[in-house]
């Protein structure tokens, strides 16, 4: 790839939610049953869960907090859990008789993360080839692919 294209899709990555969609849509192909990704590992993929419920709920970042005692402290010293369950109980995002499952689901991550420690825990790094035909998944079995010249521009194949 020439420095001009690395450029424009640098440049296109950028703007709005591009990068954001592009990196989800890759999480969600790497994560497919039948997929076999070597591009997650469950650490990782309990890494990228435990932040993003935390911080759906509460706005916190588990990355900026204090880790002690299995869980992770605010600032002015809240328990990041009693902040979960509280935004979970008033949430209408999940129903009533799965409330505490969800709670004890999101204690598991924080305790987990805690236990093992943030930064040693590796992060996700997700792949996608581009090519002359656009752009097409990496490192798993069931490949999701886009192609530029298309009409039916999403299909996936099984290798």
């Amino acid at each position: 790839m020439d420095e001009e294209t690395k450029v424009l899709m640098q440049n296109a990555l950028n703007v709005g939610n591009n990068g954001k969609n592009l990196y989800k849509h890759i999480y969600y192909c790497s994560t497919q049953d039948g997929c076999e990704s070597s591009q997650v590992t469950e650490e990782s993929k309990m890494k990228y869960e435990a932040y993003h419920q935390v911080y759906s709920y509460t706005g916190y970042g588990l990355d900026k907090l204090e880790e002690k005692n299995g869980t992770y402290y605010t600032e002015s010293g809240e328990n990041i859990l009693d902040l979960v369950d509280k935004a979970v109980e008033d949430s209408g995002k999940v129903p009533k008789e799965f409330k505490q499952q969800m709670k004890n689901w999101i204690h598991d991550l924080v305790s987990t993360m805690s236990t093992k420690g943030w930064n040693n825990v590796p992060d996700m790094t997700l792949s996608i080839l581009y090519g002359k035909s656009g752009l097409k998944d990496m490192n798993q079995l069931i490949t999701y692919q886009y192609e530029a010249d298309s009409t039916n521009r999403q299909w996936y194949s099984v290798l």
